[in-house]
């Protein structure tokens, strides 16, 4: 594998797998990942994560009985792809595995791929279908169970009864204890396949311009190949269960073979799966596929490969798990920590002034306590650090400073947030901090002192007094480190022996008196108080309001989900409709996928970050809010359990 290959893997955040069985039946899948959808063993092989889903196993129960497997790899905004044929053998090594961020849903298995081909495909079917939309241009999830309502009715009126997995399959999964493993799949999942697309499935069809096709090449092999700007078009007007399809190349195989394909509106993440029998059509590029199941697939894989999102990978999702490796005391008040993963993956990348979110378990019976914390410093690939200072007796800071020691677990969250240094930006840098807003600045000096242009850059702190003065000799480093960084500190209270530029407090006048205003970048972080009024003090004397970035740190916890609710939360009811259960919600009780678990609701989940979308529900009645961030890409009526809280009474359709 040369290097060029390697880099494209992994970068890659999508794939799809196409598999058969031992009587030739086939299925192909999209599989997503965040920051890249394989990881490269030593060894050369692929390794595939598969996480709990559906349960519908497809591609599991076909590797058990024919290893031969076929991939297409995705780059976002890439006109190419990488075609690889494997041999697939399935692992619940605790080594596989721990290649991987284990978050709140680690993997249950790995797919290990052994390569034995692999090729680079220049191809149309990108810039034909539209695929590589705007960001901005991202569709909604569709009503999966509204479609499916809709649709039942059509096909029991065609007297059609649901495609249900074959005897064989299962078997296969029982006899490795797979299905075990991942458990039984929900009566509405084994019921989805028919034979015929419904009518709301043919509305997706007509819009869906990205086709993965899998079928058998001229050599008895697995082929899959990529088509863009072709439809499936039903044979007649009315004809649901035969369809036709132009290829971007010679489709002459002989005789009738099994195929399976994947249907994809480019913008939403749902897709279509249709597995049947394909021949040669009435021209040379032309096929004819004959359904013998067809089915709407969740929208999880292509969500968790954000290859539509404008934002950079994620290093992991969810919540992961780190000990502490390291606790020094940095102020009276203010101790930081080093934590590294307990898994064997790399921390991943943490862009200079992001947080994470660190999560502690409940005690005496309240929910999990979480708070976000700056990156401070990346000290290995193996390991992250936060600053905490201590500002109360029992919240999130107190029970980090108390129990937190080496050899402790907690919980992280990925690397978030937009306070990162502008990496594109060549103008001179102001990094402003008071207190233990310093944190977010520390990883930033230090990507700055390793520049070798000459970019003036000027490093601000503000403490009480040098016996409060955070990180001094590391900033003295990274200053030492190179020349173009100059060292300015502001001592409110000094002491007698104290040692600064500014005695006092430090606002935008002094900062005027030692750089230049206009023309540079600021970073600001500290209280919000002190924030508000350096960026005004800072605008009134010449400087850019676009060019001020600001993180305000205020002293209070988060605590609990319920904590990042803004005014106030009554407690309410929330009824599960199709469980028939009814429960009520307080702020204690956390997202309504929390409510929904504790009280033996049946629902699928994976993340729980809010990336993956498949604990999506319906809203019979009733709204919901997400206090932890911006409202998500949903269809109308529909909720994202893990990030949302009922505001007033609301029945769910689950």
């Amino acid at each position: 594998m040369d290097d060029c290959t390697r880099r494209f893997i992994e970068r890659s955040t999508l794939l799809f797998i196409a598999s058969r069985d031992a009587d030739g039946a086939m299925d192909v899948s999209p599989r997503g990942g965040q920051p890249c959808v394989v990881r490269l063993r030593g060894d050369g092989c692929l390794l595939l994560p598969d996480y709990i889903g559906n349960r519908r196993l497809d591609t599991l129960s076909n590797v058990l009985s024919n290893p031969d497997v076929a991939l297409v790899l995705l780059n976002r905004g890439c006109e190419d792809y990488l075609r690889v044929a494997a041999r697939a053998a399935i692992s619940r090594h605790d080594d596989d595995i721990g290649a991987f961020p284990a978050d709140e849903n680690p993997p249950l298995s790995v797919l290990v791929l052994t390569p034995t081909r692999m090729e680079f495909v220049q191809s149309e079917a990108f810039r034909r279908s539209g695929f590589w939309i705007d960001p901005a241009d991202r569709k909604p999830p569709l009503d999966a169970l509204g479609i499916y309502a809709s649709d039942g009715k059509w096909q029991v009126d065609g007297g059609r009864q649901p495609v249900l997995r074959d005897v064989a399959s299962e078997d296969r999964l029982a006899e490795t204890g797979l299905r075990d493993v991942y458990g039984t799949p929900s009566a509405l999942v084994q019921n989805k396949a028919f034979s015929a697309a419904g009518p709301g499935f043919m509305d997706f069809i007509d819009e869906a311009r990205f086709i993965v096709l899998a079928r058998q090449d001229q050599h008895g092999g697995l082929s899959i190949n990529l088509v863009g700007g072709s439809t499936l078009r039903p044979q007649h007007d009315d004809d649901s269960e035969i369809f036709v399809l132009d290829l971007d190349e010679d489709s002459r195989t002989g005789e009738a073979k099994d195929c399976a394909l994947l249907a994809v509106e480019p913008g939403r993440c749902d897709n279509l799966r249709l597995n049947g029998v394909c021949r040669e059509g009435d021209g040379p590029r032309r096929v004819v596929i004959q359904t013998d199941e067809v089915f709407l697939h969740c929208s999880a894989a292509f969500a968790r490969s954000r290859i539509w999102n404008d934002t950079p990978p994620t290093a992991w999702t969810g919540l992961r798990r780190f000990v502490c490796t390291g606790r020094s005391q940095e102020s009276p008040d203010v101790v930081s920590f080093v934590f590294s993963p307990r898994d064997r993956a790399p921390v991943g990348g943490v862009l200079p002034g992001q947080y994470v979110t660190v999560s502690l378990p409940g005690v005496g019976g309240r929910p999990a306590s979480r708070r976000c914390y700056s990156v401070s410093g990346t000290p290995g690939a193996r390991a992250l650090r936060i600053t905490v200072r201590r500002i109360d007796s029992d919240g999130m800071s107190a029970r980090l400073h108390r129990d937190i020691d080496i050899g402790s677990e907690v919980l992280l969250g990925p690397p978030a947030g937009r306070f990162v240094l502008d990496a594109g930006s060549r103008r001179p840098v102001v990094l402003v901090s008071a207190g233990v807003g310093v944190t977010p600045l520390l990883p930033m000096l230090e990507q700055l002192s390793a520049e070798s242009d000459g970019r003036p850059v000027w490093f601000v702190h503000a403490a009480r007094s040098g016996g409060h003065h955070l990180f001094r000799q590391e900033v003295q480093r990274a200053a030492q480190a190179n020349p173009a960084i100059r060292l300015l500190t502001a001592y409110s209270q000094p002491g007698p022996c104290d040692d600064c530029d500014h005695r006092g407090r430090l606002d935008a006048s002094v900062l005027a008196a030692h750089l230049p205003v206009d023309g540079c970048d600021f970073y600001l972080c500290g209280p919000a108080g002190f924030m508000t009024s350096v960026r005004q003090g800072l605008v009134d004397l010449g400087a850019a309001p676009e060019c001020i970035r600001t993180e305000a740190f205020e002293a209070r916890d988060g605590g609990t989900f319920a904590g990042l609710i803004t005014g106030a939360a009554e407690p309410c009811g929330v009824t599960f409709a199709r469980s028939d259960r009814t429960a009520t919600w307080t702020p204690e009780s956390g997202s309504l996928l929390d409510l929904a678990l504790a009280n033996g609701v049946d629902v699928q989940y994976s993340c729980r970050n809010g990336e993956c979308q498949s604990c999506t529900q319906r809203i019979v009645s009733g709204k919901a809010a997400y206090p932890a961030g911006e409202e998500p890409l949903l269809a109308r009526g529909q909720v994202l359990l893990c990030q949302a809280i009922p505001r007033g009474d609301v029945v769910l359709d689950c």
